[in-house]
């Protein structure tokens, strides 16, 4: 291989790869959570409806195994009809009386919406738009990816947790499933602990400040980055303008209109 061929093929692989990460990927953190009750059908109908690439949703187990959508270990933040316990102490039966229209903050609007099951969530996302998953306790592994491949929806899901050992054990159960790890304050290290795992990509958090040098070193080890909660307007532009790979905000339409600007 002479130098001029050597030169022109590093050119195209380095063209291809920092387009391969130029577009980022917008998600409506727990569907789209600023208009809607977080977690619920109608929030990720919203994000449907909005056109976000993703929206994420959290799922728990309840006492008779039932994985089901939800962000806290209890109903009590979100019940709109003055339920409470812990989701782990419940049956999937006793969940299906609880009201989650979080009134507190919609007041009547959606009083009478559901904790659903992932199996719905899934149903209802499949061929419109991908979902993050994230695994909020231990022993589910199994459970989830059964739901997915049973939907077939593999190639529309990715996997997040804050548990490495989660992750771990979901990438001994199925290599090539997408995943995802969780950490709020994320150096270089984290990058090796994710590439160990054959994570996809990290998430980080406001205890991060994601440069364009760690963005580089994350995309040259073959790992993408995304960051929660995005809500502020100045932020998602400096995120998008930078390039990074995925931006999780409870506000899917503004940071979508930012984002399609610098498609143009």
């Amino acid at each position: 291989m002479n130098l001029t061929t050597r030169f022109l093929l590093t050119a195209v692989l380095v063209l291809s790869f920092t387009a391969a990460h130029a577009q980022t990927k917008i998600i409506a953190h727990r569907g789209f959570s600023s208009i809607a009750p977080e977690n619920t059908l109608v929030a990720f109908q919203k994000a449907i409806d909005c056109k976000a690439e993703y929206f994420e949703l959290d799922v728990h187990k309840t006492k008779n195994d039932s994985i089901v959508v939800i962000h806290d270990a209890s109903v009590d933040r979100t019940s709109s009809n003055n339920r409470t316990g812990t989701v782990a102490k419940m049956d999937y039966s006793d969940l299906a009386t609880v009201k989650v229209g979080y009134s507190e903050k919609f007041g009547n609007t959606y009083e009478n919406e559901k904790i659903p099951t992932l199996r719905e969530a899934l149903q209802l996302a499949k061929g419109k738009i991908k979902v993050c998953i994230e695994i909020k306790v231990f022993g589910v592994e199994e459970e989830i990816l059964n739901i997915i491949n049973d939907l077939g929806v593999k190639d529309e899901v990715i996997l997040f947790s804050f548990y490495y050992q989660v992750l771990d054990r979901v990438r001994q159960l199925d290599k090539t499933i997408p995943i995802l790890f969780l950490i709020n304050k994320a150096d270089e290290k984290t990058i090796d602990y994710a590439k160990t795992i054959k994570s996809d990509a990290i998430g980080v958090g406001n205890n991060t400040t994601v440069t364009k040098a760690f963005l580089d070193f994350a995309h040259t080890n073959g790992i993408e980055v995304w960051k929660w909660t995005v809500n502020e307007d100045l932020e998602m532009q400096q995120l998008i303008d930078l390039g990074l790979d995925g931006l999780i905000t409870d506000f899917p339409d503004r940071a979508l209109k930012k984002s399609k600007a610098i498609r143009r």
